[in-house]
C-alpha cells in the first residue's frame, strides 16, 4: 500500500494537493486533501508534494483496509470505464461513426486521474480540481468546456443506471466558452489563390476548386466519384464522405448529416478543373492499358483507391507554403469558410448558402462560417450613407413635420379687433363693496 498524488492546484498564495491510498492495482482509497505551502513554480510545488507523501505516516485504517480488500468482479466502474462503455455501445448500435468514436476515445484518455475514480465516489470538488488542472495545462476554453460536458454526461449516465445519486455540478467554475472567429481568406489572399490556380496540376487542382467553388468538406472531396459528376447538366451530387481513423487510412461513410446529401450546380471555375482532371485520368488509363470507369474517385488513383483527407490537407499546405498564401499556414477548410463568406457578403440568401454547405440550420452557417473582414466593414459605409440620406427633391409636403423643418414660413396669428369705445362707456362697473351691500 502506498499514497499517490491525484491533483495539485494553486489556491491563493499556497498550493493544495489531493492524494489517496493505493491498496492494489484495482482498489484505491478515498481522496484526502492537504496544503503543502507556498511555491514559486509548479515544479517546486510538485517536489514539495512528493516529499509530503514520502514522509506521510501510514494511516492504520488504510492499512487494515488494504489487508481486507479482495478482488471482486462486481466492483464499481470508474468514470473512464463507464464513458468508454457508453461510446462503445453507441458505435455498436450505429449511433456514431468510427471517426467520432476515435475522437471520443481521445477524450477518455484526457480524463486523466478523474477517469480513474469510481463513479460513486466522484464529488463536485473532484470535478472542479480537474477543470482547474486543464486550465493550468493550457487547454483552450472550448476543450475545457467540452470535457466538463463529458464528465457531466457520464455522471448522469451513472445516476440513470442507479450507480450513484445525482451530482449537482452547476457551481463548477469553467472558463467562458469563446469560439474562435471564422477564418475566411482576406480579399488579397483570395486573389493570390485565384492567380495561382493555373499553376496547379494533378489532383490538387480539383481539390482546391471543389473547396473554393463549391464549399465541399475535405472528406466529401475525397469521396467524390465521376459517376456523381454530370457535365451535361453541370451538377455534382454529394452522397458520401471519407472518415479518418488514427490506426488506418480511412473508410467510406455517409455524409456528416442528412442535409449533406445534396446536388450542387457547377461553377465555371470548377467546370474547368473537373474537365482537366478527367482528361488527365483518362490519359493515365490509356497509358496503363485499363478502361476508364465512372466508379473512379475524382481525386483518387486509377487503381480505384481514394485519397485520404489527411494527405489532401498536406498537399494543400505544401502549396500555400510555396506561394506564401495565408502566411503559409492556411488549411483546406478555410476555403469552405471563404466560400460561405463571399456568398453571404454578395447578398445570397443564408438558407441557400446553408444548402450549399450541407447544413440543416442557416443560423449555424451565419454563426460559424461567415466572418466580417475590415474590407466588408468599409464597403458597408456606402450602404449606410445611401439608406440614411433624404431622397432628392423631397420637400416634406403632406407630412406631419413642423413647418420650420418643411421650409415653410410660419404664419403670424390674426389680431382680434379691440372692443368699441362707446360700448365700453356704457358698461356699469360693479364693485365688490356694492355686491356686499346689496
Amino acid at each position: 500500500m502506498h499514497y499517490e498524488r491525484v491533483s495539485l492546484a494553486r489556491r491563493g498564495g499556497s498550493w493544495r494537493m489531493s492524494y489517496r491510498a493505493v491498496y492494489d492495482a484495482e482498489h484505491k482509497g478515498d481522496r484526502k486533501w492537504a496544503t503543502i505551502g507556498a511555491a514559486a513554480s509548479r515544479a517546486e510545488a510538485e517536489h514539495l508534494a512528493a516529499e509530503y507523501l514520502y514522509n506521510l505516516p501510514r494511516d492504520p485504517e488504510d492499512e487494515r483496509r488494504a489487508e481486507a480488500i479482495e478482488a471482486t468482479e462486481g466492483r464499481m466502474p470508474t468514470v473512464g470505464e463507464l464513458r468508454r462503455d457508453d461510446i462503445d455501445h453507441a458505435l455498436a448500435v450505429g449511433a456514431i461513426e468510427k471517426s467520432t468514436h476515435a475522437g471520443y476515445c481521445r477524450h477518455v484518455r484526457l480524463l486523466g486521474d478523474l477517469g480513474e475514480i469510481p463513479v460513486d465516489r466522484v464529488t463536485a470538488q473532484d470535478v472542479q480540481l480537474y477543470v482547474d488542472s486543464l486550465v493550468e495545462d493550457g487547454y483552450c476554453s472550448e476543450t475545457v468546456n467540452h470535457m466538463l460536458w463529458t464528465v457531466r454526461d457520464t455522471l448522469e449516465l451513472a445516476s440513470f443506471r442507479m450507480l450513484r445519486p445525482p451530482l449537482d455540478l452547476r457551481r463548477i467554475r469553467a472558463p467562458k466558452h469563446d469560439r474562435p472567429l471564422p477564418r475566411a481568406l482576406s480579399a488579397e489572399e483570395k486573389n493570390a489563390l485565384l492567380a495561382a490556380l493555373p499553376c496547379i496540376r494533378g489532383p490538387l487542382d480539383a481539390i482546391v476548386r471543389l473547396a473554393l467553388f463549391a464549399g465541399l468538406r475535405c472528406g466529401e472531396i475525397c469521396a467524390l466519384r465521376w459517376a456523381n459528376v454530370d457535365f451535361n447538366r453541370r451538377t455534382v451530387r454529394i452522397t458520401s464522405a471519407i472518415g479518418t481513423l488514427p490506426s488506418s487510412n480511412g473508410y467510406l461513410k455517409g455524409p456528416k448529416s442528412p442535409a449533406g446529401v445534396r446536388a450542387l450546380p457547377i461553377a465555371d471555375g470548377l467546370m474547368e478543373g473537373l474537365e482537366r482532371r478527367r482528361a488527365e485520368q483518362e490519359a493515365r488509363c490509356r497509358e496503363a492499358g485499363i478502361p476508364f470507369a465512372d466508379d473512379l474517385f475524382v481525386v483518387g488513383d486509377i487503381d480505384g483507391a481514394f485519397m485520404v483527407p489527411r494527405y489532401a490537407n498536406q498537399l494543400f499546405r505544401t502549396f500555400v507554403r510555396t506561394f506564401g498564401i495565408g502566411g503559409g499556414k492556411c488549411g483546406l477548410h478555410r476555403l469552405r469558410h471563404t466560400f460561405a463568406t463571399e456568398l453571404i457578403m454578395s447578398g445570397v440568401n443564408p438558407k441557400t448558402v446553408s444548402s450549399w454547405l450541407g447544413h440543416t440550420d442557416p443560423s449555424f452557417t451565419l454563426r460559424i462560417y461567415v466572418s466580417s473582414s475590415p474590407e466588408n466593414l468599409r464597403a458597408s459605409v456606402d450602404t449606410v450613407n445611401e439608406v440614411m440620406a433624404l431622397p432628392e427633391g423631397y420637400d416634406g409636403q403632406g407630412s406631419e413635420l413642423p413647418a420650420r423643418i418643411r421650409g415653410q414660413e410660419k404664419k403670424e396669428p390674426e389680431e382680434e379687433p379691440l372692443p368699441d369705445a362707446e360700448a365700453m362707456r356704457t358698461v356699469k362697473i360693479i364693485s365688490w363693496e356694492s355686491l356686499a351691500c346689496g
